[in-house]
């Protein structure tokens, strides 16, 4: 009898052979909590194993597997520290030195006694006229297998390889007779176990080939349609009506009130959003305003409109820094207008928080503007009208909606910078109508854009220097990156800037900070004690620091083109001119330099990520994807377009019944916040 493959994805990740309680509790630390979460952790590349090379035919500085005879083994040093070495000789009598550091328990290995046959994977150079490998990978001639090698990113601290050995022991633990709730709809393609296999058990087939495509489509399309599915229920809770809201003079004062006049742009998406709450129908609607494009003043004359009908209004935003920039940002523009507005957050002190929870019961209060912790129980409205959600991708999809479950019939009204062009929108967000803002507020100037290669990180250095002198400030962004990676980590980067610059403070920002320590940070460098951010891409999210004119970003062509224009928009937010500059990678393609010429000429989202859909896409591996956009684990919407437009209206999401609670929860719907 079959078994529902979940009941073992929620297996203890301490069930995996080789996962002692510490190593759990490292995993459970970045989210690895189960069995499945660690099934999903997918190569980001293969490793070509299929061949062995002549030592004579090897190549300086590349990786190679080779074979030979031992022909010397012996150690440098003393005790557990000591190196030991190996001379290998192959079978036309070339020789090559294998050198392995900390490894003396290897001199007791009796099978690299001299005589032996080994095979050695590593990356050969030569010293002198020498072949040499340090700390290669080895196994006894009659253990190798040719093919493909898993590899992985690490994780917790724990290398790739290790990884490797863990999901296959977690793969040991799923038997063959269990299956996903998914596979009897999706006869075609492989099961979910069979998908999962192919991919992290591949030996014979080509990282390209139909095979683990298939397999790679399989499993993208078990999370794909438990979000669609949810898309569709929604799209049918939204069709409700409810009380009319419509325009007042307090609103047209509000317009006037604003120290410019609305673009035309503000003014099309204002009037498509007025006329959804003077429907009588529910408002589910999508607003999609470029990076900079005045989105904040839309999302004021929705509370004008609510607080003139004596209705509350709420926003909520992913991080603390941009919900407290939200609240200095509309407190400015509202309480003019005689509006009471509220923070809350989860470090608002109980007190306050009582306080605000009471006259929020009371409708006493027109505005609340929080994070996550708008969402807890206690947090009751008196009369709710309007929700909206800022930077809506970085949240799970039911917690997009749960502010407008706190009332009957409350409007919805979703808002992101991110540019997804308008069929994939329609497709990713099925339950909204979408309006689109483009064009930027009276008084900016387009970002000057720059590619430049690495050796000009000096030169650019002192164009910052001349930059901080005009009071400037400065993000330079570089990879959020594995361990073990060779691009530039924000520690590293922060140790060279430092010295360039030892009279600045320097601060980093990356994920893995507790969130006080970020807003410390992100504080420091709006009030200008800190002038220069090193940081990953968490600076993406709404952070506005009119100061700031220079943004760097470091191996630029690992981004996709709509992602460097959100970064991009964390400058320019002043009358001063601001600059871009972009640094590819010294290993960047032809067409990932090209991909970044678009951004100098090209200053309109929604046109650059039309150009990533036709651009990218062919030869990504799969560990370098860019998920978490929309709150995915595996999709990531401008590599999966064509996928997501294909099924987001297929017959088989009428013919699935409604996914059981334990998918969903496995799923990243019901994520509180995608990172």
């Amino acid at each position: 009898m079959s078994q529902d493959i979940y009941t073992n994805f929620f297996l203890p990740i301490e069930h995996i052979d080789g996962i002692g309680s510490i190593s759990a509790k490292k995993l459970q630390q970045k989210g690895y909590h189960c069995i499945g979460d660690l099934l999903f952790h997918l190569p980001k590349s293969w490793i070509d194993d299929r061949n062995i090379t002549a030592i004579s035919a090897l190549l300086p500085k590349q990786p190679a597997r080779i074979k030979g005879i031992v022909e010397q083994r012996r150690s440098s040093g003393y005790g557990r520290k000591a190196t030991v070495h190996i001379t290998l000789v192959d079978e036309a009598g070339a020789a090559i030195h294998l050198s392995f550091f900390h490894a003396n328990y290897m001199m007791s290995d009796a099978r690299l006694t001299e005589g032996q046959s080994i095979t050695v994977r590593g990356v050969a150079d030569l010293w002198g006229n020498k072949w040499q490998m340090t700390h290669p990978e080895w196994s006894p001639i009659e253990r190798f297998q040719a093919g493909w090698i898993p590899k992985y990113a690490s994780l917790a601290g724990f290398s790739g390889k290790k990884i490797a050995g863990w999901i296959k022991n977690a793969l040991q633990l799923m038997p063959n007779i269990i299956h996903s709730p998914l596979d009897e709809h999706l006869t075609q393609q492989p099961s979910l176990l069979k998908a999962l296999q192919s991919i992290h058990l591949n030996e014979k087939f080509d990282p390209e080939s139909k095979t683990i495509q298939e397999a790679l489509t399989r499993l993208q399309l078990e999370e794909l349609l438990v979000y669609l599915n949810l898309m569709q229920a929604q799209r049918k809770l939204a069709e409700i009506k409810t009380t009319p809201l419509p325009s007042s003079a307090q609103e047209e004062l509000f317009i006037v009130s604003l120290p410019y006049l609305l673009t035309p742009a503000q003014s099309h998406v204002w009037k498509e959003i007025s006329d959804d709450l003077a429907s009588g129908k529910r408002m589910h609607r999508l607003l999609q305003g470029d990076v900079g494009a005045g989105k904040t003043w839309i999302a004021a004359l929705g509370m004008v409109r609510c607080a003139a009908a004596h209705k509350q209004s709420a926003i909520m935003a992913p991080t603390e820094v941009l919900a407290q920039q939200h609240a200095a940002t509309l407190t400015e523009l509202l309480e003019p207008m005689g509006l009471k507005l509220a923070l809350l957050t989860g470090n608002t002190k109980k007190r306050e928080r009582n306080i605000i929870l009471k006259q929020l019961l009371h409708g006493e209060l027109d505005v609340l503007i929080g994070t996550h912790a708008l969402l807890t129980k206690d947090v009751i409205f008196k009369d709710l009208a309007l929700a909206m959600i800022d930077e809506q991708h970085r949240f799970g999809v039911e917690q997009r909606w749960a502010l407008t479950n706190k009332a009957e019939a409350v409007h919805l009204l979703a808002m992101t910078a991110t540019p997804i062009p308008r069929s994939l929108a329609l497709a990713l967000y099925g339950d909204m109508r979408l309006s689109l803002m483009q064009g930027l507020p009276k008084g900016r100037k387009l970002i000057e854009t720059r590619v430049i290669a690495e050796n000009r990180i000096p030169a650019l250095s002192d164009a910052i220097e001349r930059m901080l002198a005009d009071h400037g400030r400065v993000y330079w962004i570089v990879p959020r990156i594995d361990e073990n990676d060779d691009d530039t980590s924000v520690d590293e980067r922060l140790v060279s800037l430092k010295q360039r610059f030892p009279q600045e403070n320097i601060l980093g920002l990356h994920g893995r900070m507790k969130a006080k320590e970020k807003l410390s940070t992100l504080q420091a460098f709006a009030d200008g004690s800190c002038r220069i951010l090193v940081s990953t891409t968490v600076v993406e999210v709404g952070v506005n620091v009119p100061e700031a004119r220079v943004i760097v970003i470091e191996q630029a062509d690992k981004y996709g083109l709509a992602q460097l224009h959100q970064l991009r928009g964390r400058v320019g937010r002043s009358s001063a001119q601001s600059y871009c500059m972009l640094i590819p990678s010294k290993q960047a393609s032809k067409t990932a330099l090209e991909r970044l010429t678009l951004m100098i000429n090209c200053h309109d989202g929604l046109l650059l990520a039309e150009s990533d859909l036709e651009r990218r896409g062919a030869g990504d591996a799969v560990g370098t994807r860019q998920s978490g956009e929309a709150g995915f684990r595996l999709i990531d919407p401008a590599l999966d377009a064509k996928l997501i437009q294909s099924w987001h209206q297929d017959k088989i999401l009428d013919n699935m019944c409604t996914i059981p609670e334990h998918m969903l929860h496995f799923w990243r719907p019901l994520a509180e916040e995608v990172d």
